[in-house]
């Protein structure tokens, strides 16, 4: 399955308003805690939030004010962490400290707004959360020197509800 096909996800086509009472609400709520993993990169990769409810219900606990600031709070434990000279025996995967170190101003950007009580989108969070889990991202195994600041970068323009470039997007749709 592509991440970036919605249609193809094996989710029971439910929706959140059209009846069924708080048993259908909490079986989605359910599922879409079950498949954190896999709605989170489909939201990493661009799916809109509303192509299915599990993808609503995800979006809207990504861009909550605690799972904000329990992503902050990783942003900066990993700034800290990296700063400090004192090494003890942990069983998790450790940063790479140069990386961390280099990207720490945008780290401690990347901190305060998600602190900040702004308008973000899922797509951003679900970016920073990759990076934060997941042990083979740029942020414990970089590929190349400042590909977590590239990472890091594109997280930050995702957590823009507003694109930039949105006129940009709406002209090259009409020349399709």
């Amino acid at each position: 399955m592509s991440v970036a096909d919605p249609e193809r996800l094996s989710y029971f086509p439910l929706s959140l308003r059209s009846g069924g009472g708080w048993w259908r609400r909490a079986r989605l709520l359910a599922a879409a805690s079950w498949r954190a993993g896999e709605l989170d990169r489909h939201l990493a990769a661009g799916v809109s939030p509303g192509a299915s409810a599990l993808l609503a219900i995800r979006g809207r606990r990504l861009t909550s004010r605690r799972f904000r600031r329990r992503v902050a709070a990783g942003l900066a434990r990993v700034v800290r962490d990296a700063e400090s000279t004192t090494r003890g025996f942990s069983a998790a995967v450790r940063p790479d400290r140069r990386e961390v170190l280099a990207a720490r101003t945008l780290l401690a950007t990347l901190d305060r707004r998600l602190r900040a009580d702004g308008p973000v989108t899922p797509q951003g969070i679900a970016m920073l959360e990759s990076l934060l889990t997941d042990g083979t991202s740029p942020l414990y195994r970089p590929t190349e020197p400042g590909a977590l600041g590239s990472g890091l970068r594109a997280a930050a323009a995702a957590l823009d509800p507003h694109p930039r470039h949105d006129g940009m997007r709406r002209a090259q749709e009409v020349f399709r």
